[in-house]
């Protein structure tokens, strides 16, 4: 892999979602089930929560501290290139809560990939680390650390991935009550996120951003969840731009608060990490 594909790797999954070329359309995916409602807690009914500090509170609080530790699972991927093709790709990775996230790109031998560990992410090439910057990896913050991490934390998060959380609204997606953060009624460009309003997760999550004179509008879209150990883990993603999708995700082998190797994420080197039995 060459580091050019890893920077790449590295833009898709941390901060801003980014792809090399712009996408034709491709037929989207039917709509899997979201899986059944979480017995884990009281449902949380639309217009109950006014406020972005009180759903992130309601949030953190779902699981009561019982959120999983550890994650491990095998990524199967699919972009949509600008041709109409589909191209499969596979990653490994390893989550810790909170904030934690490792990504080698497979097959392993490649040694290549990413550590993301708060909003700093290592990208690696050939066992190399190649890359060091600042990044918030949406799908980890809202998904992850919104169960484990503190509130005052995640608000300071959502400032950074420039979301108004002063603006909170109710509304319905794909049948569903939601809360949406950062955008009023029919303004469907500014940053925002989608929750459920009753199972408390993320459906979508919305970000601008300008490329020249043009404005790049991605959309993550949390297609289905599994309950798995009594967690509610997302495992199949979708992600537009301006309306197109671009990339897939698709989560299998998934394994809960399993035993991580201490240096799986080391973001000074890159270690041979083995792939679950």
């Amino acid at each position: 892999m060459t580091r050019l594909r890893a920077l790449a790797m590295t833009l898709l999954t941390a901060g801003c979602s980014s792809f090399a070329g712009q996408s034709n359309p491709s037929p989207e995916p039917a709509t899997p089930s979201r899986g059944a409602p979480s017995k884990t807690s009281k449902p949380a009914s639309a217009g109950r929560i006014a406020s972005t500090p009180s759903l992130i509170s309601a949030m953190r609080e779902k699981y009561d501290g019982k959120y999983f530790k550890t994650l491990t699972f095998l990524q199967n991927n699919t972009r949509y290139t600008t041709t109409g093709e589909e191209q499969k790709s596979q990653w490994l990775q390893h989550v810790g809560a909170p904030g934690k996230l490792r990504i080698a790109f497979l097959p392993a031998a490649q040694k290549s990939g990413l550590v993301q560990v708060g909003e700093r992410v290592a990208s690696f090439d050939n066992g190399m680390r190649v890359d060091f910057r600042p990044s918030i990896n949406p799908l980890l913050l809202l998904t992850v650390d919104a169960y484990s991490a503190p509130p005052a934390s995640l608000l300071k998060a959502l400032d950074s991935l420039g979301v108004d959380r002063g603006v909170v609204r109710t509304d319905e997606w794909e049948g569903r009550p939601v809360y949406v953060v950062g955008a009023k009624e029919g303004d469907t460009t500014s940053n925002q996120i989608w929750v459920d309003a009753e199972e408390l997760r993320l459906m979508r999550f919305i970000q601008k951003a300008g490329r020249g004179e043009r404005m790049i509008v991605s959309e993550i879209r949390v297609r289905a969840y599994r309950e798995i150990g009594g967690y509610q883990i997302p495992t199949e993603i979708l992600t537009l731009r301006n309306g197109k999708p671009v990339w897939r995700e698709q989560r299998t082998d998934i394994r809960l608060n399993t035993e991580l190797p201490a240096n799986v994420f080391d973001q000074a080197l890159w270690h041979e990490i083995p792939s679950p039995n």
